[in-house]
């Protein structure tokens, strides 16, 4: 993929998040299969399986989380905080 189209399927992506409602499966789902690059891997069933059962019940927190956790396996969640009706996280090395 060029570095333009990528570009615009990044800011595409980020303004579908920012104007998003609500998370729904299909929504979560599209923005994995645009961006993630570990989880089709067959390398990783078991948690490519747990997330889909996250997703699908609607776990969405545990579910990116998860996702987290398969997608940057050397990054780990530092904090994280709701503050005046939003969530703030920290991630690091």
């Amino acid at each position: 993929m060029s570095l333009l189209v990528e570009s615009q399927t990044t800011a595409e992506l980020g303004h579908r998040l920012r104007n998003a409602y609500a998370v729904t499966a299909e929504f979560l789902f599209d923005i994995i299969g645009q961006t993630c690059r570990r989880f089709p891997s067959t390398n990783q069933n078991g948690k490519t399986a747990r997330i889909e059962r996250l997703i699908e019940s609607g776990a969405w927190t545990d579910a990116a989380l998860a996702l987290i956790d398969l997608e940057l396996p050397q990054w780990q969640l530092r904090r994280i905080a709701y503050d005046e009706g939003e969530w703030h996280c920290a991630l690091s090395r």
